[in-house]
């Protein structure tokens, strides 16, 4: 049965790598790993250099810093890479920062202990409006939508959400979860529709099952033990969390569908949470949209945490693959473990 129609369109879109940090190739990165003399240690360790690429879907990503490096005061922050993409975003809506009646700030990876970012950042715009952190791991970016959303159903004219993560300073240059991630800013803005565009369907939801297996261990504030243990790299293991990842993907579109009215022959396109290549395989095949009507930017990306969903969005519309009229779905799963997914008419 499908619901009340909430009066919001994506108005704004954009991306944030800024000057001071670097695009790497996983050649790059085999050096990191393995050392100078990657090929023969490779290769005498059995390792395939083009593995990563072909499971992971993974070629090259921006970092701000070298993984393993201590954190430096002059190394970009998850704040300077929303800044960039919030400038950008507001310049694709022909808008200015005050014209947003509020701002969200998404993030995994703030620079701040606690401050909020958003208090900043907002300062930095010009934004004078309700400005705050969201924080819920991959989805985040989705519980930021349907927060904006009822924002602007409530009254708001527009609503700016920008992401930002520097997943380089805690990725362990001694694992292979080295690959996977990179660093990014993306944001958008959200307004107020005065014609059909709107959200059709919202689902959010949360299990803390398995919170304590993905995530950087380490107490806040820092301990010698956990310095000393190197418990400030981010950590993932797998028991029984990947079977609920998986149940997550397919529950996205289940409820979006059911709640919407739709099915999938009605949704022109499909911007999932790039994680990694299984994922996106299985978001495309539980919601039974072919992979040519689903964004897919990993390769170019690698898995940024909650600013991904936004950097794939951008390039939907980018491509104009979201046209006026157009409904489009969006599904982010991840943490430990929260989900959610949208369905927007354009």
């Amino acid at each position: 049965m499908r619901g009340r129609v909430l009066p919001v369109r994506v108005t704004g879109c954009g991306i944030g790598f800024p000057a001071g940090g670097k695009w790497v190739s996983n050649e790059e990165v085999h050096a990191l790993r393995f050392g100078p003399d990657w090929r023969t240690e490779m290769a005498r360790q059995g390792a395939d250099p083009g593995y990563y690429e072909a499971k992971l879907g993974v070629r090259r990503r921006y970092w701000v810093q070298r993984p393993g490096q201590e954190n430096s005061p002059d190394a970009l922050t998850a704040m300077d890479l929303m800044s960039a993409a919030a400038t950008h975003a507001l310049a694709n809506a022909s808008m200015k920062a005050s014209d947003m009646d509020a701002m969200i700030c998404v993030t995994i990876t703030s620079p701040f202990y606690t401050t909020a970012v958003a208090a900043r950042l907002a300062q930095q715009l010009g934004v004078q409006a309700p400005s705050f952190d969201l924080r819920t791991g991959c989805a985040t970016g989705i519980f930021a939508l349907v927060i904006a959303a009822q924002l602007i159903d409530g009254g708001a004219r527009n609503v700016l959400i920008t992401a930002g993560d520097t997943t380089s300073k805690i990725l362990d240059p001694t694992n292979n979860t080295v690959y996977a991630g990179g660093d990014a800013g993306s944001a958008i803005v959200l307004s107020r529709s005065t014609g059909k565009a709107g959200f059709l369907a919202h689902y959010i939801d949360t299990d803390g099952t398995f919170s304590a297996q993905t995530g950087v261990p380490g107490l806040l504030p820092p301990t010698r033990a956990d310095v000393e243990a190197k418990r400030y790299y981010l950590e993932y293991r797998d028991e029984g969390k990947e079977a609920m990842l998986d149940g997550a993907w397919k529950r996205i579109p289940d409820e979006l569908y059911a709640r919407s009215g739709l099915v999938a022959k009605d949704i022109a396109c499909y911007v999932p949470h790039q994680a990694a290549k299984r994922q996106l395989a299985l978001a495309a095949k539980e919601a039974d949209i072919p992979e040519a009507r689903m964004v897919n930017v990993l390769g170019e990306y690698a898995n940024c945490g909650p600013a991904t969903i936004f950097l794939a969005l951008h390039r939907a519309f980018e491509e104009d693959r979201i046209n006026s009229g157009d409904r489009y779905m969006l599904g982010a799963a991840g943490g430990g473990l929260s989900w959610g997914g949208v369905i927007m008419e354009h």
